[in-house]
């Protein structure tokens, strides 16, 4: 026996319509053509499927049992087809970020560029944005995902941990404390600081760190990015606590890094941010599923390290 996809085809828009004419007209073939097809199904079973009459042709028993069938195999086929699709779509797809600009740059911009080369035909869309806005953005649905330090239980919204690294302390080339391999809390709260508004988690997490160590950062400049940050830094403006990932920007802006003694090496996670429910595109699951694995592997400078 084999029968095919379009016998299955023609037999459901008969039982549907009552019509060989109609059917056919579905099917976009003959009626002859579309008789044929039932023919031919019904010869291959064995039994005949319709009653035929002058106006009508009427499902017997036989069709009513086997139409259940038919539309289970016809589902099917139409979801592998989907699905072979969707495969194909890689060549056009889209895939909508939310994240930090220095995060895009330090944990996202090689990822993508190696995704791009080999699919070339999908295109990004980064969206430089706070962690309160790219919160938003992924539950408007605006972003497939966001990547963002997350202290709070936040609704509508899942969160799962896919980074960890430890806050380091990013100097003026020129600063006494250059030469240091590492800082303890004690060394930092005689500095002058440059920190983040408290809008970012970076912030507020580094805030109940040093609060529970009885520590006070002394900051003078508060700037709205990372960006700005580090552009003071590099002008002696002050010294910087961030992040593990911005080590290499420091460092090729010419500045030093070096590690916190006294603070935990897991300090600082990053959470994949999704709407709840919602499916990102195909090529968004597919750059996920790399990026995932990268991400954890990825490890921070170690402690000492002239970035």
């Amino acid at each position: 026996m084999n029968i095919t996809y379009r016998q299955l085809r023609v037999f459901l828009e008969v039982f549907e319509t009552r019509s060989i004419t109609a059917a056919a007209n579905r099917q976009h073939i003959t009626q002859s053509a579309a008789s044929k097809v039932i023919a031919e199904l019904e010869a291959q079973l064995g039994f005949e499927l319709f009653d035929r009459t002058t106006r009508r042709v009427e499902p017997n028993d036989a069709a009513r049992e086997f139409h259940a069938f038919a539309v289970d195999v016809v589902a099917t086929m139409q979801a592998a087809t989907r699905s072979v699709e969707e495969l194909v779509a890689l060549k056009r797809g889209k895939v909508n970020i939310a994240a930090s600009p220095l995060m895009i740059y330090g944990l996202l911009a090689a990822p993508i560029a190696e995704y791009r080369a080999r699919f070339p035909g999908v295109r990004f869309e980064l969206h430089e944005l706070s962690t309160d806005e790219t919160v938003e953005s992924v539950r408007a649905g605006t972003v497939d995902f966001g990547l963002a330090a997350i202290d709070t239980e936040l609704p509508g919204v899942s969160t799962t941990v896919v980074y960890r690294d430890r806050m380091h302390v990013v100097v003026n080339a020129a600063d006494a404390l250059a030469t240091r391999a590492s800082l303890s809390l004690a060394d930092l709260a005689a500095c002058h600081h440059i920190s983040l508004r408290r809008f970012y988690s970076v912030r507020r997490t580094l805030d109940q760190l040093v609060a529970g160590k009885g520590v006070t950062l002394p900051s003078g400049i508060e700037v709205g990015t990372l960006t700005s940050a580090l552009g003071l830094v590099r002008q002696g403006a002050g010294v910087l606590v961030a992040p593990g990932y911005v080590a290499a920007i420091a460092g090729e802006w010419g500045m030093r890094t070096m590690g916190i003694v006294d603070l935990p090496d897991d300090v600082h996670q990053i959470s994949l941010i999704q709407r709840r429910l919602a499916r990102p595109t195909l090529a968004a699951r597919q750059f996920l599923a790399e990026l995932m694995p990268r991400l954890a592997q990825q490890a921070a400078p170690d402690d000492g390290h002239a970035a």
